[in-house]
């Protein structure tokens, strides 16, 4: 007998029968087909099958001939019988949510949309320091506004911003997450991010604080967005992704939050000290609501429940010998999620930084990265020169129309992820790269119409492009090390392409003379992105090369 979260799988060649409990289980979710027959295997809520990319290991030919079927599990229930070729029919059973668990998700999203990533609409409250006239006082000719000498220092602003986030998730949130748990979390990086907001709102010509506050802003905004993920771990039964992909949509939506504090500015003539005040005071409330009234344990890791059934009879079927012949961890070829050619969950963490998959990943995140930082910095000096020239006037309205068309990519997110389940995971590569070199390519575009394609093509392309990573490296790399290969194939690459967005920015600005528009450093990043095709290209052959590979030793 074969027992996984209380189901029984029997073997009773050549037919065996799987009967799902409707307490917490569901229906069968298929997710892969092997040749002629069909094959669901995955996780179970809890019990000893948990882990996707390890049971992907197993012989899938073998196992179907020995009469054993990996299931996953979601909310419901249901019957599966295999006589020859898999059927399922659901159970239909009501669905109970959990209302604290859901107004739990609701609050995070609202709190991951206000205090996370705001940096990354600071094209919209550069707008807002324009007008303030903050640093004027470096441009020679106060009627000559905006000056290099100022717009040097808004890009150097938006670049420690940009870099403080993953260098703070690397070095100091991630280790304390794991070190003392999300509730300390939580609350330092409220503390941090409340009282940064506060330096921000008091700084001036006399006391300049603005590069160490937005550094700080982020930092304390990437501490305040490591401490919801926990939240997640209380969905692991059910929805689980969903509520990972709400907490990373609110991260991506989070740019709306200057832009709202931008039309206060422009619309009320509210000061920027009195709202930067007000998101100290969002912070605190954010602090007094750290409490287990508020998350009644949901700031803690949920308890391991043991679900499984113990084996209790020596299975009768299919082996001859009475027992359970399915071959053993060793024995099984380790084909991985997009198959042996690119599996390297079984290597070492040293020989994971070392292998080909690892390095191709690196590469392609340091420049897409790059490419994402470089317009977020420059879009309101892109618009300004670009198009033959703009009024300062038409500026401000196109980074109002682009900071707004962005998030439009929130909406679309779960519809790409659906396209890259079906059509795969180098066709969404290829999908992320095409919206890149669109986006940049449109904003030479004189037309308002040509920009709002290009500037949605643009919030698709960044809130995807994190996604495909994530899923990239999880189901090849694995997840006992996802942590370490992700934290160095992303944060660090992403601290790098933070870094060198500034003297891009300062060539490019410091050309404006001579190049008069941003064209020569636009179609440079869309040549390397031409050439960056060859990514999702190498994932492709990989994958059928090692499909053929298996087919051959399976035959």
């Amino acid at each position: 007998m074969f027992t996984v979260a209380g189901t029984c799988i029997k073997n009773d060649a050549p037919k065996f029968v799987v009967r799902v409990s409707c307490d917490r289980s569901a229906v069968i979710q298929v997710v892969k087909v092997v040749g002629k027959r069909t094959l669901a295997f995955g996780a179970a809520g809890a019990g000893v099958l948990r882990q996707p990319a390890a049971l992907a290991s197993a012989s899938t030919a073998q196992d179907l001939q020995k009469g054993f079927v990996y299931l996953h599990f979601v909310r419901g229930g249901a019957y599966l019988s295999v006589d020859g070729l898999p059927r399922w029919q659901p159970t239909k059973l009501p669905m109970k949510l959990p209302t604290r668990r859901w107004l739990l998700v609701a609050l995070t999203f609202v709190e991951v949309l206000l205090a996370t990533g705001i940096m990354f609409g600071w094209s919209a409250l550069s707008l807002a320091m324009r007008r303030d006239g903050v640093y004027a006082h470096l441009c020679a000719d106060d009627r000559n506004q905006p000056c290099k000498e100022q717009l040097l220092r808004y890009s150097l602003i938006y670049t420690v911003g940009a870099f403080a986030v993953p260098l703070s998730g690397a070095v100091v949130w991630g280790p304390m997450l794991d070190a003392y748990g999300a509730k300390v979390t939580r609350v330092l990086s409220l503390v941090t991010f409340s009282a940064a907001c506060l330096l921000f709102a008091f700084s001036s010509r006399t006391f300049d604080a603005y590069l160490p506050a937005v550094g700080l802003i982020s930092c304390g905004g990437m501490g305040f967005f490591f401490s919801h993920f926990v939240l997640a771990l209380h969905f692991r039964n059910d929805h689980y992704g969903l509520v990972h992909a709400i907490i990373n949509c609110a991260f991506d939506g989070s740019t709306v939050t200057f832009t709202v504090l931008e039309q206060l500015h422009r619309t009320l003539n509210t000061s920027i000290r009195n709202l930067f005040v007000g998101m100290a005071c969002i912070a605190a409330l954010f602090l007094l609501l750290s409490t287990e009234l508020v998350w009644n344990g949901h700031l803690d890791a949920p308890k391991e429940e043991d679900n499984a059934v113990r084996d209790e009879e020596e299975d009768g079927g299919g082996g001859g010998d009475g027992g359970d012949d399915s071959p053993s961890k060793d024995e099984r070829p380790s084909v991985g999620l997009y198959g042996p050619l690119l599996e390297c969950s079984s290597l070492t963490i040293q020989q994971q930084f070392v292998s080909a998959p690892f390095v191709a990943c690196a590469a392609w995140a340091l420049f897409t990265i790059f490419r994402t930082m470089f317009v977020l910095g420059s879009i309101t000096e892109q618009m300004t020169a670009n198009g033959g020239g703009r009024s300062a006037e038409d500026a401000e309205t196109l980074v109002r129309l682009f900071n707004f068309l962005i998030l439009v990519s929130v909406a679309l997110t779960p519809a790409f992820g659906r396209f890259v389940d079906r059509y795969s995971l180098p066709a969404g590569f290829i999908v992320v790269n095409t919206l890149g070199i669109f986006c940049y390519a449109s904003l030479l575009a004189k037309h308002t119409s040509v920009l709002c394609i290009g500037f949605l093509a643009f919030g698709c392309f960044r809130a995807w492009n994190y996604g495909l990573l994530t899923t990239y490296v999880q189901g090849i790399f694995g997840g006992e090390n996802f942590g370490r290969v992700y934290g160095i194939g992303i944060g660090v690459f992403a601290i790098i392409a933070g870094a060198i967005q500034y003297p891009f920015m300062s060539l490019a600005l410091n050309s404006l003379d001579t190049w008069r528009d941003f064209a020569p450093m636009d179609l440079g990043i869309v040549g390397v992105g031409v050439a960056a095709f060859a990514f999702p290209a190498w994932i492709a052959a990989r994958i059928a090369a090692g499909r053929k590979m298996t087919m051959t030793s399976e035959s």
